[in-house]
């Protein structure tokens, strides 16, 4: 099925209510469904079954392990860690927030929502939903948001991770853009660019018109406390 997901995004193939603002020969990870319905079929408001995506918080929490046992991190678990990020949604559980010991690599932080699903804030400002809709149209599955999850999570942690923001110098030239972007050894790359407001934009980047977070690898955890070697990592 995740296939069938990226090939749509690489085509462009849109749902109405999940589209994205993309750049062409970037690949969104965003899951944008199967459904081929309008967005006038009950699909788009129907939920059959939210309990097929109950694996994404077991599967979540055994990620969390890992990578509190492979990164030099620290975990912490807790309710408003991220009010923003948890506002309006009914909880489940604790939040978790991994911050790697170098303040230079993206911190990540887990809201596990009752739908079941998650919203996990990757870096400094980018969010991203598991799943995206959940709806019947969309057709998404748990077994591919997890593939997609770990992706993501497997980009962030090697460093293949940058946010920037950029408020035009004068304020007739519009409003500011948040730009994320990941990318894989395999050579596929996803960028998400999304409009800010000027002021909201200015308290973002502590002032600055450009902010660039240009995210490192976590740092792993040295070898006596891991009990032996671990792989190497390589990037360009």
């Amino acid at each position: 099925m995740s296939w069938i997901i990226r090939l749509k995004a690489r085509l462009g193939a849109r749902i109405p209510h999940l589209q994205r603002r993309e750049t062409p020969g970037w690949f969104a990870y965003g899951a944008y469904g199967t459904g081929e319905e309008s967005q006038t079929d009950p699909a788009y408001s129907r939920v059959t079954n939210p309990e097929r995506f109950r694996p994404l918080h077991t599967a979540m929490l055994a990620i969390i392990d890992r990578l509190e046992s492979d990164f030099d991190v620290e975990r912490a678990e807790g309710f408003s860690f991220d009010e923003k990020l948890a506002r309006g949604l009914d909880l489940a559980r604790a939040d978790v927030r991994l911050t790697p010991k170098d303040p230079d690599a993206a911190p990540i932080s887990v809201v596990f929502t009752a739908f079941p699903g998650l919203r996990i804030r990757f870096g400094r400002w980018y969010v991203e939903p598991f799943p995206v809709c959940g709806c019947d149209a969309c057709d998404e599955s748990a077994e591919d948001e997890i593939e997609r999850l770990n992706d993501m999570i497997d980009d962030v942690t090697a460093g293949r991770f940058r946010e920037a923001i950029e408020i035009p110098l004068l304020s007739f030239m519009g409003a500011g853009w948040v730009d994320t972007r990941f990318w894989s050894p395999d050579g596929r790359r996803s960028r998400h660019r999304s409009r800010v407001d000027r002021r909201r934009g200015r308290e973002m980047s502590g002032g600055r018109r450009r902010l660039d977070l240009n995210w490192k690898p976590w740092p792993r955890r040295q070898l006596a406390k891991r009990g032996g070697p671990g792989p190497g990592s390589n990037f360009g």
